[in-house]
This record gives structure tokens, C-alpha cells and sequence, in this order.
């Protein structure tokens, strides 16, 4: 429970600081923004269960999880490629009575961090 918690803070924690949210109301651009929610959602179970069992420290978890970082890296850039006007911005879309929220600055961001111990390593086991 605690995981979906913080997935929320860290994305109202992203729009206050950047206020520009992009409300989506078209079902293809909703169906874009939550290929890239699902893949980070992927990603994010994974890390919080390496930070859980202790295997690293929380900024290197991800890149135990090569696979998971690869889709969220080929989500986020078919959709900037399809959607220039959303770098930098948070998407919001309501999908089956759920509002959602996408920070695809931060997910940028996060992309850019290099892992310390070369590119990806395996996930530990």
C-alpha cells in the first residue's frame, strides 16, 4: 500500500513544482500517457521491493531492473516523439473513474541518471 502512496506524493510533489499540467480528454492521447504510468508503475514495484529487501541503496535499485528501465525509456520516447508539447510537463487523464497523473519531466530526469556501476547491471538474486 505504501508503494501507490508514494507514486502520489512524488507526482503532486512534480506538478506543484512545475504547474503546467496537461489535461488529456482524447481516448489515444489518454492511451499513450498510460503505456508510460504502466511502465513506470512496472519499474516502480520492482525498486520498492529492492529498497524493501535492502539489495541496494533506493538511487541504485532501477538499474538492477534493465528490462523494466528499458520500457519506460521506450515509452517515454515514442510519446515525446508523438507529443513534443508534453516535455517538460505533467499529463493528468481520468481512465475508468481513476484520475492519473504523469510527470514526463520527471521521468526525463530520472532517465538521465547514470547508473554507478556501468550501464545496467542484472537484478540481483
Amino acid at each position: 500500500m505504501t508503494a501507490p502512496l508514494v507514486r502520489i506524493l512524488l507526482v503532486w510533489a512534480a506538478i506543484s513544482e512545475q504547474g503546467d499540467v496537461i489535461q488529456l480528454t482524447k481516448p489515444e492521447d489518454i492511451r499513450q500517457a498510460s503505456i508510460v504510468d504502466q511502465a513506470i508503475v512496472a519499474l516502480s514495484d520492482k525498486v520498492m521491493e529492492c529498497v524493501h529487501r535492502k539489495l541496494a541503496a533506493a538511487s541504485e535499485c532501477s538499474c538492477f531492473y534493465p528490462q523494466e528501465l528499458s520500457r519506460v525509456r521506450s515509452a517515454y520516447e515514442r510519446t515525446i516523439r508523438q507529443h513534443p508539447g508534453w516535455k517538460n510537463k505533467v499529463v493528468s487523464y481520468t481512465l475508468e473513474g481513476r484520475t492519473y497523473a504523469v510527470s514526463l519531466d520527471g521521468v526525463n530526469r530520472q532517465l538521465q541518471r547514470k547508473c554507478p556501476h556501468g550501464d545496467l547491471p542484472q537484478e540481483p538474486a
